[in-house]
């Protein structure tokens, strides 16, 4: 699994919004690799702090917002959701088994529970 650090983040556009039927923006993720240029529709707060990891075809975006207390866990494959999984604070040690994992961790451990 790769990290991917060049990444931009932006809100939906008003269009998308209306199309959709939507009244709150979305943040999409946008991020170029060898295999092309890849966005997502994240459920992200505009607070929370992201990690991107990439391990081919899957896309991997952690959320965590440590003053709320949640994990959110999205995975994507070719621009599609796949699966996701949110956790509260009192859910991260029957989850993770410990609280302040590095993000790499974190993922792994999360993303067991979406197969």
């Amino acid at each position: 699994m790769k990290r991917v650090t060049h990444y931009r983040i932006a809100k939906e556009s008003f269009i998308d919004m209306f199309r959709e039927k939507c009244f709150n923006p979305c943040l999409l993720i946008t991020f170029r690799d060898r295999t092309g240029i890849h966005t997502h529709k994240i459920s992200a707060g505009y607070s929370d702090e992201i990690h991107v990891y990439r391990e081919n075809p899957a896309t991997y975006v952690l959320s965590q917002n440590r003053r709320l207390g949640y994990f959110g866990l999205e995975v994507f494959e070719s621009g599609n959701k796949i699966g996701n999984i949110f956790i509260e604070d009192h859910q991260v040690k029957d989850v993770l088994g410990k609280d302040g994992l590095a993000p790499y961790n974190t993922i792994k451990r999360m993303a067991a529970y979406i197969q």
